[in-house]
């Protein structure tokens, strides 16, 4: 989608071209004529004339005006910052938002922010993949080394991306946030197109998404922010992934507000069609995918019965009994136990820490016996 970035930049954005363009703008009348024009003293007009100073926005887009030059004219022969800090980028006046601007925004939506002067764009992330992917974003756009900066901790990496303008365009076109973030919005146009929408939530998961693998498998993205969770699901609900929506307010000052992905059916399809980045979560999910049994979970857990039967007592070992992921036999075991049909004997300490062996109870005999079940 094209875009003009020069409608959404301040006045004081500077503009540089080369001098053969320079000249184009300011040839037919002389400079004494430019100066009443604008009312700018001749030595400053001469400066921009000869081009030794880059042209104020103001004044290059009265004389496009004025001579009726097409900005097309323009396209990829012009460099922009705004004010007189920071350095010039090789960007415009047309610009081509794609799945990896909309993407980038709603991470930084969901993990990052525009500092309220618009002088830089901040990511904060532990996910070195997500850091490595925003970083060689911004340097496509022309940024250079200087201009980025990582920090590391041990709980997170900062990414400092410091340029007013891809501040204002993140902001003015993508409406990421300025300073401290209350309500997020996701433009209609994102919403409206399937490709956007796909970027939309991938970036929101990565940013703000939660696997969770034990008792009952979903994935989840959170925010305290309604209006994001609100056209993060009506995207999920074009793109047919059924989700719902819950809110949390239990001994918060603010509620934070969830969307919850449920059975294996959405979980595929969200796998499918959105492809997260975040190399952990993506892991897991394909682990949920990888994993999902077509059985009955009475039979995974009559497996688990027996197996504990022909004396294996400890979950793994248990889990490579019956050729399961850990993950899954650890659900089933703390169903097994929530319904009384297997107690923990005994705690074995080792060098990597402890471990319980399990026994079956009474109860635990009686459903092993049940004649009832087709599989068993």
């Amino acid at each position: 989608m094209k875009i003009n970035i020069l409608q959404y930049m301040p006045m004081n954005t500077k503009i540089e071209m080369g001098k053969e363009l320079v000249g184009a703008l300011f040839k037919e009348k002389k400079l004494s004529e430019w100066g009443e024009i604008f009312g700018i003293h001749l030595k400053n007009l001469s400066r921009y004339r000869n081009g030794s100073r880059a042209i104020p926005l103001e004044i290059f887009l009265i004389i496009l005006e004025m001579k009726k030059i097409s900005l097309k004219f323009f396209q990829n022969k012009i460099s922009l910052k705004i004010n007189n800090t920071g350095k010039f980028i090789k960007i415009g006046p047309y610009i081509d938002i794609n799945e990896d601007w909309i993407y980038i925004s709603e991470l930084i939506k969901g993990d990052g922010h525009i500092t309220p002067n618009f002088w830089s764009i901040t990511f904060v992330n532990n996910n070195s993949i997500l850091i490595d992917y925003v970083r060689n974003f911004f340097i496509s756009l022309g940024l250079n080394k200087s201009q980025i900066s990582l920090y590391k901790r041990d709980d997170a990496q900062f990414l400092i991306v410091r340029s007013s303008l891809l501040s204002y365009i993140f902001n003015k076109i993508l409406e990421v946030p300025v300073g401290k973030k209350e309500e997020i919005n996701i433009g209609s146009f994102v919403i409206k197109n399937k490709k956007f929408g796909i970027a939309a939530i991938r970036g929101a998961f990565d940013a703000e998404g939660t696997v969770t693998m034990q008792g009952s498998r979903r994935i989840s993205i959170s925010s305290q922010s309604l209006t994001w969770i609100n056209n993060l699901n009506a995207i999920l609900n074009r793109l047919k992934i059924k989700s719902k929506i819950q809110k949390d307010s239990k001994g918060r000052e603010k509620p934070i507000y969830r969307i919850f992905i449920y059975h294996i059916i959405n979980l595929k399809r969200f796998n499918n069609i959105i492809k997260p980045l975040h190399s952990e979560r993506k892991n897991k999910l394909q682990r949920i995918i990888n994993n999902f049994d077509k059985n009955p979970s009475r039979l995974n857990h009559k497996k688990i019965l027996e197996s504990i039967q022909r004396g294996n007592l400890r979950r793994q070992d248990i889990a490579k009994d019956i050729k399961k992921d850990p993950v899954l036999v650890n659900n089933m075991i703390s169903y097994l136990k929530n319904k009384g049909y297997i107690v923990p004997f005994e705690k074995i300490y080792t060098n990597n820490g402890c471990f319980f062996k399990y026994e079956i109870t009474g109860e635990g005999l009686l459903y092993l016996k049940e004649g009832g079940s087709y599989y068993f």
